[in-house]
């Protein structure tokens, strides 16, 4: 079950530090945080991405999940906002050898590319293009999704190949 983000209560000057005051303002906040929304999804079955276009990435395996906010058997794209509050999205899309075009990766909010929220590189090797970070505003039903792009002149499939895998990562930075 998801936790709530700890609200600090204030003490008045000569009050009791009670024990409903300690789990409140401690103990409830240390568990908040050694247990704050986190999800890594991995893409262990290559998807193809069509020449000239952005394909959102599906992830069918799942490293870590705290709060429920992805399935592996419905909208495998997505992760969805289940406490409110600021995340750090971050992943990657690799795609299959090809030695022409350009490769890209992009963070989308509820259907939406956000705007400088992408990476590019050339071709030629497999690749995991560099990691595309973004910080978020997300609200409790909110999504967000990473999208693969390419433009080698055909459709190109993304890759899993040992090191080389499309993973997204959603953390909680705060409320």
């Amino acid at each position: 079950m998801p936790l709530a983000a700890p609200n600090p209560a204030s003490v008045s000057p000569g009050g009791y530090v009670t024990g409903a005051l300690w789990n409140a303002n401690v103990y409830n906040g240390l568990t908040f945080l050694a247990n704050k929304p986190l999800f890594i999804g991995i893409q262990t079955v290559v998807q193809s991405v069509a020449n000239g276009t952005w394909q959102v990435l599906t992830f069918d395996t799942e490293t870590i999940d705290t709060y429920g906010g992805h399935s592996t058997v419905s909208n495998t794209s997505r992760y969805t906002c289940q406490l409110a509050g600021w995340y750090r999205i971050a992943g990657r899309a690799a795609f299959a050898v090809n030695g022409t075009g350009s490769r890209g990766c992009r963070v989308h909010l509820n259907a939406n590319y956000i705007q400088g929220a992408a990476t590019l590189t050339g071709a030629g090797t497999l690749m995991g293009i560099p990691e595309v970070t973004h910080t978020l505003y997300l609200n409790v039903g909110d999504y967000v999704e990473l999208a693969g792009g390419q433009n080698s002149g055909g459709s190109l499939s993304t890759a899993y190949v040992n090191e080389g895998a499309s993973m997204m990562y959603v953390i909680w930075e705060h409320a």
